[in-house]
């Protein structure tokens, strides 16, 4: 909901929930007007009165909307199938909070593609998708950087609350990733008492962004 007299941090946080209401209301807006302290809206063809327009307070980054025309003295019957304000950013926190399906398997593409037409009559391409679940991934699990800079705590915590349990990390000469090692001290300890000294060796390529291999040892 968008009021006169409202609120938000940033400038980009009035355009993202603008953005998301142009989409439910199936219309397109464009800016007419932009800069450190304004922000001017209008209806895409210019033959519409809807309209709104905020300002940046005096002190910090907040933004008011000072003026909001909520009515279309145009016909909305039309259906915005390449939506201008569906951006994979838009795209991407509609679907974060319902990534995983009812079956339990994270969304694809193709799932985004079939929710954005069922919802919104929108047709998107498969580059647009695969860009939305990307964002929707690292607003909900973080992103590829964040996850290996905690790789040091979590070897920490593994080794804290599970005893026997060995974890390395290793890094190149210039501090980026090389590999990380875990064995659980159960299966450790298992090994060396009740089971058939045989190990089986299988590896699987990793498809994100740094890519990688997962190398597993299983007796």
């Amino acid at each position: 909901m968008i009021y006169k007299g409202q609120f938000f941090a940033t400038k980009k946080d009035l355009k993202r929930l603008v953005g998301h209401f142009a989409m439910r209301q199936n219309f397109e807006w464009k800016v007419k007007r932009s800069n450190k302290t304004t922000l001017h809206l209008v209806y895409l063809m210019g033959n519409c009165s809807w309209k709104l327009r905020a300002v940046r307070r005096d002190k910090g980054t907040y933004f008011q909307v000072r003026s909001f025309v909520n009515e279309h003295t145009c016909p909305l019957e039309e259906i915005h199938r390449r939506h201008r304000q569906a951006s994979a950013v838009t795209i991407g926190e509609v679907i974060a909070p319902r990534l995983q399906q009812q079956d339990g398997r994270l969304m694809h593409p193709k799932d985004i593609i079939a929710d954005m037409k069922s919802m919104y009559e929108i047709q998107i391409m498969y580059s647009k998708a695969h860009a939305a679940l990307d964002y929707a991934l690292s607003l909900t699990y973080g992103t590829h950087e964040e996850t290996f800079q905690l790789l040091p705590s979590f070897g920490y915590v593994l080794e804290q609350q599970n005893p026997g349990i060995i974890t390395d990390l290793q890094c190149n000469e210039d501090d980026t990733f090389l590999y990380f090692f875990m064995s659980i001290g159960a299966s450790l300890r298992g090994f060396r008492t009740c089971m058939r000294p045989v190990i089986v060796v299988d590896g699987t390529h990793l498809k994100g962004r740094f890519w990688g291999t997962m190398f597993i040892a299983i007796t």
